[in-house]
């Protein structure tokens, strides 16, 4: 029986026994591989729209100084990060160390636990 999770592929010229020890260390924080196991995906949570934005900027502030750009998706609520490595392809110590800069500032944008965020619509 084939197993459905992916197994990290990381970029060439990457020590993969340190790289692997720092993914299973992101993922006892909530990160996941990706489907290909070539980057990391996230889903940050918030109260209110303007704080979601803010962690963008947050992000997108960090990674120009550092030249490596993740994918986000902005929702009312919530924030999608996936972090790769173009080239080389695959996981590199860019992404890791960038989904721990993402970790430190959700702490800091006031992140909140799923379901906890907000929700589009009228108020209850």
């Amino acid at each position: 029986m084939a197993s459905n999770t992916p197994t990290p592929r990381f970029a060439e010229g990457e020590d993969p026994r340190q790289l692997g020890s720092d993914t299973a260390a992101l993922q006892q924080q909530g990160w996941a591989l990706d489907a290909e196991g070539m980057g990391v995906t996230k889903t940050f949570y918030f109260k209110s729209y303007f704080k979601a934005v803010s962690f963008v900027n947050l992000i997108a502030s960090e990674s120009s100084v550092k030249k490596h750009h993740p994918t986000m998706t902005v929702r009312f609520g919530s924030v999608d990060v996936h972090w790769t490595t173009h080239n080389p392809r695959g996981l590199t110590t860019k992404d890791i160390a960038m989904a721990r800069h993402c970790d430190n500032g959700a702490g800091l944008m006031g992140c909140v636990e799923s379901g906890q965020g907000l929700k589009c619509g009228p108020e209850k």
